[in-house]
């Protein structure tokens, strides 16, 4: 079977039975992480959701701590032994992940930004770990009791990955640098140079160089009764808006206002547009870290809004999500030419490194199967 997935399924697995994410919480009592990203804008937002993704989102932006984790490495390399796998796999896995951290963090610091590290527990590179290595010698000797453990099922686990989506699923939608096209939904915008955007499945965040601003895009099905305004008023509780007016946005109607929202920052002016569009309400909300350079990012805001438009016939291409395709390197196969030709537009060699285990350097025999974007 795919033993390298296997591998990230087994530590995933292990942290959920030991219920790394119940111990976390009861540990950290969800102390000074912030707002949870749905009472950024709304001031009424719901304090049971807002507490759920504390603490999930916890877990991902800053791990689970060094216990945690080597406990997790323990119960994967026990599940990958008695399915047959070789549990030393556990430890290119994680050395997979360090890689990405490595990567991640020489990125965010060209961004002017700070780093999403996920396991982010060992100091050295995870094989050179000693207690890590006990971990999986553990497992070693539970395979050894019990049958070999020795399936590595490389080709297998290739054939799995050919064409397969790469990125952005088209589902959420498609990133190209500082565009973004939904086709499913027949909307496209443009997005701040230099800012950082991450698309989840229910939105788009995108962060200002060093976090000194944020604007937020969400859709919610409308009620076409109502008028942009009452939307504004009546679905988001928008009481209080300040220099509002309609607006004709490529064709679509949208009305745009500030609105001062109250959090644990205090009190913060922040620019709402929502644009109807079809049978959706398109949330554009934006506001500055600090409450005083607001006007330094309204325009940017207001901007970010006005780009949105309907999909066009040749957008729609740029719509489409990139996708792996397995090669076989011969003599003459360099990750820097396979670069050259990747639609990767960002470290393209970094990643196509990092997808095949070559990160930070070092080239493919001839023979060696790789995994491209195309």
């Amino acid at each position: 079977m795919r033993s390298r997935i296997s591998r990230g399924i087994g530590h995933e697995v292990g942290h959920v039975t030991a219920r790394h994410s119940v111990r976390q919480y009861s540990a950290n009592q969800l102390t000074n992480f912030g707002i949870a990203l749905g009472s950024i804008f709304i001031p009424d937002a719901n304090q049971t959701t807002n507490q759920i993704t504390q603490l999930f989102g916890s877990a991902l932006l800053r791990g689970y701590g060094r216990e945690h984790e080597l406990e997790a490495d323990r119960l994967g390399a026990e599940y990958l032994a008695r399915s047959g796998y070789n549990p030393n796999a556990m430890l290119d896995v994680i050395g997979v992940l360090k890689d990405q951290e490595i990567f991640e963090k020489e990125v965010a610091q060209s961004e002017g930004r700070e780093a999403r590290a996920y396991h982010g527990v060992f100091s050295t590179h995870p094989a050179n770990d000693k207690r890590l290595q006990e971990v999986v010698n553990t497992a070693k000797k539970l395979s050894e009791e019990t049958s070999s453990a020795n399936y590595v099922g490389l080709e297998e686990y290739m054939s799995y990955m050919d064409n397969l989506i790469y990125g952005d699923s088209p589902r959420d939608g498609i990133l190209r640098g500082h565009r973004f096209f939904h086709k499913e939904l027949g909307f496209s915008m443009s997005f701040p140079w230099k800012w950082n955007v991450a698309n989840y499945p229910d939105r788009l965040l995108l962060t200002a160089p060093n976090g000194e601003a944020i604007i937020q895009i969400t859709a919610e099905d409308i009620n076409k009764k109502l008028s942009i305004r009452d939307f504004m008023i009546q679905r988001m509780g928008l009481n209080n808006l300040e220099r509002e007016s309609s607006l004709n946005i490529n064709g679509l109607n949208a009305y745009t206002g500030i609105s001062v929202i109250s959090n644990k920052q205090g009190a913060q002016p922040t620019r709402f547009t929502v644009i109807y569009f079809e049978q959706r309400a398109y949330i554009i909300a934006g506001r500055s870290k600090v409450a005083k350079k607001f006007s330094k990012f309204d325009q940017t805001i207001i901007d970010t809004a006005k780009s949105f438009h309907k999909l066009t016939k040749n957008e729609e291409e740029l719509a489409k999500p990139m996708r792996l395709k397995v090669l076989e390197a011969n003599n003459e196969t360099r990750f820097s030419s396979l670069a050259r030709q990747s639609p990767l537009e960002n470290h393209a060699e970094s990643k196509l490194r990092l997808l095949n285990g070559y990160y930070p350097n070092g080239e493919p025999n001839k023979g060696n199967l790789l995994k491209i974007v195309e």
